[in-house]
């Protein structure tokens, strides 16, 4: 009977966050003001199902699904989603695959004993992303099916990508911004002091060969900035961490709180210093943001320093800023995009 009520409370968790997320984009695309067409439901869907794998991947690590379905938010409906809004309608399908493919990898014979027959099948799993990357472009570039422009040939990412992390409306330019929004940064902050407590190197593997192939030239036909969509994943789930973290954040995790908020700070200064002077709108949304969630974290780390849970008023003021970031800044992105 407990197995039968847990499967019921797995599905309708997962059956919430896909209604969320497809809400999310029907009003955030405006996909109910005009006439629905096979690009625009294509555009639309891309980023729910790259947000559902991202929550369903997520629930490895977060305990709760508030902090799940935000992992998902951040990935599916961010800066590097949104990007894929400029290209033909099925490119988004790459990116959103590519949680979905990290599923096997990541859930197989979960809660058996660690072997080294269990390690090797693990690492096989996880070139499933690769191997359908490979094939999707390659598939796509044959004369019998267009041949379909899914991305331009050489676009590479670049180290000026990262300022992206900092002030990605002002990355809106490029072609795909390395970036979430910047509530989310701040939350990711907090969510790397997390990970590197626990000393979980491995997960990096991953990730970290996505970021490198992103540099390099074409693989196999396949422009490089989409293998960015690997360190892009890890990156939601540590903001979605981050926000368990701060959540349960008690006396003795106040510092890495304050780590947080002066991160914050600092970033509202750097977004006052680039918009006072020319009043440029670009910098207006981050350092509106950046603010927010400076004095979000601050409210928090008053808490935290008091040893004053009230989770409810904890869960308001992370998720109503960073939705509120999520908001904002994804209108004015698709503005550019669509």
């Amino acid at each position: 009977m407990n197995g039968i009520q847990n499967k019921t409370r797995q599905i309708t968790a997962i059956a919430a966050a896909a209604a969320c997320y497809t809400l999310w984009s029907i009003f955030l695309l405006d996909v109910h003001r005009s006439p629905l067409t096979t690009a625009k439901i294509l555009f639309s869907a891309a980023p729910v199902l790259a947000g559902l794998g991202v929550f369903l991947l997520s629930r490895r690590w977060l305990s709760g699904w508030g902090c799940s379905l935000l992992s998902g938010l951040i990935y599916g409906f961010g800066p590097f989603g949104i990007s894929f809004l400029g290209f033909h309608p099925v490119t988004g399908f790459t990116f959103a695959a590519i949680p979905w493919l990290l599923l096997p990898s990541i859930y197989w014979r979960q809660g058996h004993a660690p072997t080294a027959g269990r390690l090797v099948v693990r690492a096989g799993l996880c070139l499933l992303p690769f191997g359908f990357i490979i094939g999707f472009f390659w598939v796509f570039s044959q004369h019998w099916i267009g041949p379909v422009f899914l991305l331009p040939g050489k676009m590479a990412m670049s180290f000026y990508d990262f300022a992206g992390l900092i002030l990605p409306l002002s990355s809106s330019a490029s072609h795909v911004i390395f970036s979430i929004y910047h509530a989310p940064l701040l939350a990711a902050t907090m969510g790397v002091l997390v990970y590197l407590s626990a000393q979980r190197v491995l997960l990096l593997a991953v990730p970290a060969a996505g970021l490198v192939m992103a540099f390099l030239e074409p693989i196999c036909g396949v422009s490089p900035v989409i293998w960015a969509a690997l360190p892009m994943v890890f990156l939601s789930i540590l903001a979605g961490l981050g926000v368990q973290s701060l959540l349960f954040a008690g006396k003795s995790d106040a510092k890495w709180v304050l780590f947080c908020g002066v991160l914050g700070l600092g970033l509202t200064i750097l977004c006052a210093a680039l918009y006072l002077p020319y009043r440029a709108q670009v910098y207006a949304a981050p350092l509106l943001m950046y603010a927010t969630a400076t004095a979000g974290t601050g409210l928090i780390l008053m808490m935290a320093h008091k040893a004053v849970r009230l989770l409810p008023i904890r869960w308001l003021i992370l998720a109503g800023v960073i939705a509120l970031d999520c908001w904002v800044c994804g209108r004015w992105l698709t503005d550019r995009f669509i």
